[in-house]
């Protein structure tokens, strides 16, 4: 049983290794960290003795030390000493063999350059990039993917329950980096998996670093009386060019927004129904407001204020301002 703020959330156990598999789909940002990529293709893993085996997905981490990691989505009802065994030790084999490494680095380059999340994503796309010193030439990221890739990965097992057996089976295997991420899912009691939570341990860990007071963080007096919140943010390129906004992380929870939370946006050519993604970005329904503002240029500074808590905000243009961030 969890108790949240005296609500009862019980434990909510998936029934089938694909369900469990979408559920950490949806929050692998939060599992690696806001500079990783999950790729998701089923890439085989084969070893020079034909030995193969396919993992769940991979995940490349685009942060001061660039890595990656080989990831198996498993559940505890499985016989984990014979199925993780089998299948990790593959993994451990199949990635020794320099074809597999080059199979793989063109495999995620052609997710990069032709039609995945990556491309599908500006703000991945400009991630990747920006790893690369800036650059488009293709040659140059595949050969970043590459580096990543004939390095040794993190073999990342996701489980709903860890347990004893599991620790065992993993002790037995010849690799030296591999991690287990439990993630436990609970249902509010009554409502099922319509409000839910999760539990699990991040595998990045966060900056705490000292910085400056913010200055663009402000509180305004409402038609009613009451004191809301606003933040000035200066437009970046790639929000003009895939029509979106990015809030910073750091003003989600004065500004009482967080992850899928659906909200209307009042804005200059109407209301928008949208949305803030897991990346901090609101993308659905910003086409016309953009279309509406061709003025807009790098630099320019747009008002985000809160008008009913979690429910309506608005957005507007204004003068730049020397303290905005």
């Amino acid at each position: 049983m969890l108790l949240i703020d005296g609500v009862k959330y019980e434990e909510w156990v998936p029934q089938t290794e694909d369900e469990f598999e979408r559920i950490v789909k949806e929050h692998t940002q939060e599992i690696f960290g806001e500079q990783s990529i999950y790729l998701d293709r089923k890439q085989k893993l084969k070893s020079l003795s034909g030995i193969g085996s396919i993992p769940d997905g991979y995940a490349l981490i685009l942060g001061d030390m660039p890595h990656w990691h080989i990831v198996e989505v498993e559940l505890s009802s499985h016989p984990l000493d014979q199925h993780i065994v089998s299948q990790v030790s593959r993994f451990i084999t199949g990635i020794k063999n320099p074809n597999t490494q080059r199979e793989i680095a063109v495999a995620m380059y052609a997710m990069y350059t032709e039609y995945t999340e990556i491309t599908r994503d500006g703000f991945l796309r400009e991630l990747l990039q920006l790893k690369v010193k800036q650059t488009i030439r293709a040659e140059e990221i595949y050969k970043f993917l590459a580096d990543i890739i004939s390095k040794p990965p993190v073999l990342t097992i996701i489980i709903e329950k860890d347990t004893q057996v599991l620790r065992e089976t993993i002790s037995t295997l010849a690799h030296p980096q591999i991690k287990v991420v439990e993630f436990q899912t609970f249902t509010r009691v009554g409502a099922g998996l319509a409000v839910h939570a999760h539990l699990f341990e991040p595998l990045y860990k966060v900056q705490h670093k000292e910085v400056p007071p913010v200055k663009n963080a402000l509180t305004y007096m409402t038609d009613e009386g009451l004191y809301g919140y606003l933040i000035y943010i200066k437009v970046e390129n790639f929000w003009i060019r895939y029509k979106r906004l990015r809030i910073p992380s750091k003003y989600l929870a004065d500004l009482s927004l967080s992850h899928d939370t659906s909200f209307d946006l009042e804005t200059d050519v109407g209301t928008i129904k949208t949305k803030i993604d897991k990346w901090n970005e609101i993308c659905v329904g910003m086409g016309k407001w953009y279309k509406a503002h061709p003025e807009l240029k790098v630099g320019d500074v747009v008002v985000f204020k809160v008008l009913d808590p979690m429910k309506k905000y608005s957005l507007e243009t204004a003068k730049p301002r020397e303290e905005t961030a």
